[in-house]
């Protein structure tokens, strides 16, 4: 069994979940998010990262956002 958070390279790209984002991709997407020009596919490209963890991602931010932490 893999420890959390270690991405197995061989299922990159399948219907597997990505591993998370480091902090700053995880920022930068929110900002991007934020903004309204981007789409969750727009900013998998820029950041290339897959696009399941950007969802994730600003799934996360919206959650804290409404709860306040």
């Amino acid at each position: 069994m893999k420890p959390l958070g270690i991405v197995d390279q061989r299922l990159k790209g399948s219907s597997a979940m990505a591993g998370p984002m480091d902090e700053m991709k995880a920022l930068a997407a929110i900002i991007l998010w934020n903004s309204g020009h981007f789409d969750t596919f727009d900013i998998h490209q820029v950041l290339d990262e897959p696009e399941d963890a950007v969802c994730r991602t600003l799934h996360a931010a919206r959650h804290v956002a409404k709860r306040g932490g």
